[in-house]
């Protein structure tokens, strides 16, 4: 049996890994944040930090926050604590 027979398997595409029509911006990495698209610019800054064009609307609706300030906060060190 081939796998795209299987229907534990797939068929997949590209598609099926969207969330609201975004990709994410480094698949398979540890970022949660949405790829810029021109619909999807990432053109806004960061609440924690507030460096500029860190986030994209998708990511702010998410309420996320830019890479850098996520990951001093997993590991233990929050931003403007030090």
């Amino acid at each position: 049996m081939f796998y795209d027979d299987d229907p534990y398997y797939g068929p997949y595409s590209d598609d099926d890994y969207l969330i609201d029509g975004v990709g994410f911006a480094n698949p398979g990495g540890t970022s949660a944040l949405r790829a810029a698209t021109i619909s999807n610019p990432r053109n806004l800054p960061c609440p924690t930090c507030e460096m500029p064009n860190r986030l994209t609307p998708a990511d702010r609706a998410a309420g996320y926050q830019c890479d850098p300030c996520a990951n001093r906060l997993e590991s233990g060190f929050p931003y403007k604590e030090w």
